[in-house]
C-alpha cells in the first residue's frame, strides 16, 4: 500500500505485469509438456507402434481383443 502511494499507478501496473508474466510462464511450461507428450504419441502412431495403438484403444475406447474380458473397477470417494 505504501509503495502505491510513493510510486503511484505505475507501481501497481508493474506488479500486475509481473504477476501476469509469472502466470504466462507457468502456462507456457505446461503447454510445452503437453506438446512434448503429444509429439511422442504422434511419432509412436506414425511408426506403427502396435502396443501403443492397442493401449490407446483399450484405455480411451474401452476396446478389447477377441476372447478378452474387460474389468472395470470404480474408485470410491474417500471420506473427508
Amino acid at each position: 500500500m505504501a509503495a502505491v502511494l510513493i510510486f503511484g499507478k505505475n507501481f501497481s501496473g508493474l506488479m500486475h505485469n509481473m504477476f501476469m508474466i509469472q502466470k504466462l510462464n507457468k502456462e507456457n511450461a505446461s503447454l510445452d509438456e503437453e506438446y512434448k507428450r503429444l509429439t511422442e504419441e504422434y511419432e509412436k502412431i506414425q511408426n506403427g507402434d502396435v502396443s501403443h495403438i492397442e493401449e490407446a484403444a483399450r484405455v480411451k475406447y474401452h476396446m478389447s481383443q477377441k476372447g478378452e474380458i474387460e474389468f472395470r473397477i470404480k474408485k470410491e470417494a474417500q471420506d473427508k
